[in-house]
């Protein structure tokens, strides 16, 4: 089947893992606060540095460039009803970063009132980052100046990469790190994973019919390949594409009639998939499917087959119950992607929510660091 992503969704997603522990105040930053949580500041240096640098990750998701024509563009999103609304680049981006920055602030409130400190390996690592910094930049001075533009200099940087760090160091304190071996303060419960799944996946099977291309055999009848491994594929003629479309309606005619859906994929769908995942696809708003396949999985009702005809090949699908504890199960790893460490920010997201309706924000520096004002960076 094609991969595709919503560059929408992709953000979205990114948005809700990045919406973790970050930055606090620093001690070689001396720059007024923006965001004030308690005594937890983000300062105007911190603000900007992460403004900066998500506004370079977001704007290479999208393929666009840091110019006002490309950041007053309009785009759609999904929303809740199932349709899409209007909204500029600037708005959407800012919206996002936003709630980054504010998720940031409550996150070094946290790692200062859990006691946590960062070991002293980590602290190393920092420092070699930073002398890393400067050589590449052919100097302090040199690095000093770039960083200028985004209110640091290099003491500011490795605070800002020690604080970085205290990111996944309160993250796992609160729900553990696999590579480590450690569950956490407050570990992912089966019941939680569960309800992230059941409330953000649906599960399809289809029958795949190729419309537009084939794949190329050698004399021998074995499918040939490019250099680099792909499949060597030719287009369909107008009769061999025809024949499929009057194949797609044949299968649904036999559907309608009451044929079994099963005994129709394993004869006839052009998938492989389906050998490894035997219940189906596990599909999320983000997974990296084509949005026909994905949009048509969430409109359905369990039991409801609908064809969808796309530019390269005709789903015919059916919507099924989710595997149980599917997120669990091995072949569908690759599909699930970062299944986990969504559920940890979702969990981690509720559990600050309230927090951040009382961080207080200056919006005067807010507003001169916006997204039109700050340069991008790669720091």
């Amino acid at each position: 089947m094609m991969q595709k992503q919503s560059i929408v969704t992709a953000i979205s997603a990114a948005a809700l893992l990045f919406a973790a522990p970050v930055l606090s105040s620093c001690s070689a930053d001396h720059t007024p606060p923006v965001m004030l949580y308690e005594k937890t500041e983000v300062t105007e240096a911190m603000y900007t540095y992460w403004m900066s640098g998500y506004k370079s990750y977001f704007l290479s998701l999208l393929g666009g460039e840091d110019t006002e024509e490309f950041l007053n563009t309009v785009i759609q999103i999904p929303n809740a009803a199932g349709g899409s609304d209007s909204i500029s680049v600037a708005d959407y981006l800012s919206d996002r970063i936003e709630e980054i920055i504010e998720n940031n602030c409550i996150s070094l409130h946290l790692f200062d009132a859990y006691g946590l400190e960062l070991p002293a390996s980590t602290v190393s690592a920092v420092n070699e980052a930073v002398a890393s910094e400067i050589e590449n930049a052919g100097g302090r001075k040199a690095l000093n100046q770039t960083l200028s533009q985004i209110c640091l200099n290099a003491d500011s940087l490795r605070e800002m990469y020690l604080c970085d760090e205290k990111i996944s160091y309160v993250y796992d304190y609160l729900y553990g790190n696999t590579t480590l071996g450690t569950t956490g303060a407050e570990p992912i419960s089966t019941e939680q994973y569960n309800d992230y799944y059941e409330k953000n996946y649906v599960c399809v099977r289809h029958i795949y019919i190729r419309t537009a291309d084939k794949n190329v055999l050698d004399e021998n009848g074995d499918v040939q390949y490019e250099s680099d491994g792909s499949v060597v594929t030719a287009a369909l003629t107008e009769e061999e594409a025809a024949q499929k479309f009057a194949l797609c309606d044949e299968l649904m005619a036999r559907l309608d009639a009451g044929e079994d859906f099963i005994t129709l994929e394993n004869e006839y769908s052009e998938d492989s998939g389906r050998y490894t995942l035997k219940n189906g696809y596990i599909v999320s708003r983000s997974t990296p499917l084509p949005d026909e396949f994905v949009n048509q999985a969430f409109d359905m009702e369990i039991g409801e087959i609908a064809r969808v005809d796309a530019s390269y090949a005709t789903h015919i699908m059916l919507r099924t119950e989710l595997p149980e504890n599917g997120w669990a199960d091995a072949n569908y790893e690759t599909m699930m992607g970062n299944f986990k460490e969504l559920v940890k920010s979702e969990v981690y997201a509720e559990k600050i929510a309230p927090m951040i309706e009382k961080i207080s924000v200056d919006e005067d520096l807010a507003k001169k660091h916006d997204i039109y004002n700050t340069p991008i960076s790669s720091y």
